[in-house]
């Protein structure tokens, strides 16, 4: 009921959730879901502290939930495999550290080998669709490049000849400000230590540089949130807010529609109005050209929504 008729999700959503909303017995938007997201031991997706030897979120076990642990070529294939053959639309793989929960033996400035990565990417080519890759170093993201991830996920520590190659090789760039401003402000209920709300402002700062270098090499620029269970999903469309000050309204709004569209290979069904799409429409109240922050306070300036052809919300006078 924000306006978001179509997400793709990064990490434990699975075809249950996707067929229910499809058949309509979930209101909810579109699916493209990932799956379990690839992570390696010691990886950005392996939560266990040094003191586990198993961890239900991360550990490969029947009671996966977000990711499963996957090392060397073959186990990476099998895993990727795997979660395509339970219908996922994309792959999901973590291919450096994080920045809210770096690993506790030492923050990975780079996960998965060139042959690792290249597998994965080989295995949902076969498949006719792609990878799109949690990074944040340099090194990682050249890497990505390297291999054909086509979806480079935060980025904030690239370098401006990193982005140049990423205009060069065709990939996305999905930055996720939302999701670092939200961690900060509730750094307190979540306990997060000041050196972690310390290197979450830097991140931003630093992204704010990538996103700059993006627009000057034309990288197509995806909009994306990152937000984490249902109080930060709250402030999903506060991204916009995060955006008004790096970028047009109008190339903020391309972000969301035209470019997600092609990022998820749905490009004329998404993002458009045209014979053969989707027929998703959404009436403002209010001009998003002329200013953005209409987009900001969806339940009283959103007055239709419509995804599939059925309008779900419409308060047209």
């Amino acid at each position: 009921m924000d306006g978001f008729t179509t997400i793709r999700e990064a990490g434990g959503a699975d075809y249950s959730i996707a067929r229910l909303l499809s058949l309509g017995e979930l209101v909810g938007p579109r699916l493209f879901y990932s799956g379990r997201a690839l992570t390696q031991t010691g990886g950005g997706a392996d939560f266990r502290t040094p003191y586990e030897i198993t961890d239900p979120c991360g550990h490969a076990s029947p009671f996966s939930v977000m990711s499963v642990i996957a090392d060397g070529v073959d186990e990476l294939r099998k895993a990727a495999r795997e979660e395509l053959r339970l219908g996922a639309s994309q792959i999901k793989l973590f291919a450096s550290g994080g920045v809210v929960f770096p690993s506790e033996a030492h923050p990975t400035l780079y996960e998965y080998s060139e042959a690792e990565l290249s597998a994965a990417v080989e295995e949902a080519a076969a498949r006719g669709t792609y990878v799109m890759a949690h990074v944040y170093s340099d090194v990682g993201i050249r890497r990505c490049l390297k291999a054909g991830v086509r979806s480079i996920e935060h980025a904030n520590f690239a370098s401006e000849e990193t982005v140049a190659a990423m205009a060069g090789s065709g990939a996305f760039l999905d930055p996720t400000f939302i999701s670092l401003a939200q961690r900060i402000e509730s750094a307190s209920e979540t306990q997060l230590s000041s050196s972690i709300v310390n290197n979450l402002t830097n991140t931003i700062r630093r992204g704010r540089q990538v996103y700059n270098w993006a627009k000057k090499y034309d990288v197509p620029i995806a909009f994306g949130t990152d937000l984490w269970g249902p109080v930060a999903q709250k402030s999903q469309v506060r991204e916009f807010e995060m955006r008004m000050k790096l970028d047009s309204p109008a190339n903020v709004i391309r972000s969301a529609t035209s470019v997600n569209a092609e990022l998820l290979m749905q490009k004329g069904k998404l993002g458009t109005i045209a014979e053969g799409a989707y027929a998703d429409l959404l009436i403002i109240d209010g001009d998003p050209l002329a200013d953005l922050r209409v987009m900001l306070d969806p339940k009283n300036n959103l007055k239709l929504i419509m995804k599939g052809g059925e309008i779900y919300k419409n308060e047209l006078r």
